[in-house]
């Protein structure tokens, strides 16, 4: 829901919709079942040798004695942006464009492991808006360890954004997030398996009034989580799995939101082979304030994630979100959250052998529990319970230059409906994309 998406802080990217050769990914795969299954397997019947695993890709454009180095370029949209500062009043449009220069470096570890560290420069820009150009930067570092039995996959990500944090903010706000993830796998079984799981995410906000509200005292914030989960295969394809965390919320500058979460879900996982690919998760989230009246919350979550692979180059997918967030703003009554629920559909069309074309639909609601405390231009002071649809209609046309490089023309269109007249705004963001999407960590 924020830009920060693609560097791993948020929701994952899209992937991309043209079919890929195989990569390191695969070698993996294919070297780590052959050292699962052990001797007995790596024959066929009759004695007859298995067909050895395939050589794994370069992992870099470049070598550097151990290293593989990747520079790329990022571009976000580049077009005409018709309303620069999301209001529902004096529109302005003007030409944006954002992007710079990374580097990827990775170090093989053996066959199957890997370190990896990537980096690169973020500005955006526009043409006349002066006030809305910025400079920012990313970094992560991770670390794949892959065994026999045991994986473990841990990363350490910094981020510079400055961007909206949510549909709830109509204001870019920046921000500076540093965090951690750790990811413990081990086979119990041929079967079963069990993950351990842990996290912390750093936010610092700068000083902002916006709406009587001081985003950078709302939006700082220290998240902890730790939790696991049990995977039981039922097919080559299908799993079904159970789980658990615990999450500690902490505001440096407001200690009365510092709070904590529990939550369980269950469900099921296909693999991308599959002719249903993804997830279906259900699940109960318990909401507490650490201080305050009415201290807890319950609310059914859920994240389901459907892709009918109709043909290797044709695309039917939805999905669904809904869970508990913080909300950026002071409340009254209830606690001082909000109900987050997004459903979107999508369909992906290889047209030729690198030319693709996607469409998609969004509808994004946002219910507070309580009653936003919100200082309006026109109406002065006002309490009210705040209930925004948010629905987002797009499409690209793209070419893949290569399994992560890829350009297109991009188009999309955003209306919101608020309870608050404040909140109803529309805009229309058009232009021309140049992407290289790095490898991303599967993290549960």
């Amino acid at each position: 829901m924020n830009e920060a998406a693609r560097h791993g802080l948020s929701l994952p990217r899209v992937e991309s919709p043209i079919p890929q050769k195989p990569g390191p990914w695969l070698a993996a795969l294919a070297l780590a079942w052959f050292n699962l299954a052990g001797p007995a397997a790596a024959q066929e019947p009759g004695g007859t040798p298995a067909p050895s695993a395939p050589a794994p890709e370069r992992p870099g454009l470049f070598r550097l004695g151990p290293f593989y180095l990747t520079p790329y370029l990022y571009i976000g949209t580049m077009g005409i942006d018709t309303n620069v500062f999301y209001t529902a009043s004096e529109r302005q449009a003007d030409f944006t464009a954002s992007g710079g220069p990374g580097l990827e470096l990775v170090w093989p570890l053996g066959s199957q492991s890997r370190l990896t560290l990537d980096g690169g420069l973020d500005y955006l820009y526009f043409l006349r808006t002066e006030s809305q150009r910025r400079l920012n930067g990313f970094g992560t570092a991770l670390l794949d360890l892959r065994g026999v039995k045991t994986s473990l996959l841990a990363d350490e990500r910094y981020l510079q954004t400055f961007s909206r944090p949510s549909f709830e903010v109509d204001t870019r706000v920046q921000q500076e997030r540093e965090g951690t993830r750790a990811q413990v796998e081990r086979r119990l079984g041929e079967r079963l398996s069990l993950v351990l799981l842990g996290s912390r995410q750093r936010t610092r906000t700068d000083e902002q009034s916006y709406l009587g509200t001081d985003l950078g005292a709302t939006l700082t914030q220290d998240e902890y989580r730790a939790g696991g989960e049990l995977e039981r295969a039922l097919t080559v394809k299908t799993s079904f799995v159970v789980g658990g965390d615990q999450s500690w919320y902490r505001f440096p500058e407001l200690p009365v939101r510092n709070g904590s979460s529990t939550r369980v879900w269950g469900g099921f996982r296909t693999g991308e082979a599959a002719l249903i690919s993804g997830r279906a998760l259900g699940g109960y989230r318990w909401f507490r304030l650490d201080e305050g009246p009415r201290q807890e919350r319950g609310l059914v979550v859920a994240q389901v994630d459907v892709t009918l692979n109709l043909s290797p180059k044709t695309k039917l997918g939805s999905s669904f979100v809904r869970d508990l967030s913080y909300s950026a703003f002071a409340t009254i009554g209830g606690t001082p959250t909000l109900l987050n629920e997004s459903i979107e559909v999508f369909f992906d069309k290889v047209l030729a052998r690198n030319v693709y074309f996607r469409i998609f639909a969004r509808q994004v609601r946002v219910i507070s529990d309580g009653d936003e405390v919100l200082v309006l231009p026109d109406e002065g002071l006002t309490v009210a319970k705040r209930n925004d649809r948010v629905r987002e209609v797009g499409a690209e046309l793209g070419y893949q230059f290569r399994s992560r490089v890829r350009a297109g023309v991009t188009a999309t269109y955003t209306t919101r409906d608020s309870s608050i007249e404040t909140f109803g705004i529309e805009g229309l963001l058009a232009g021309f994309t140049l992407q290289y999407t790095p490898p991303q960590p599967v993290f549960r």
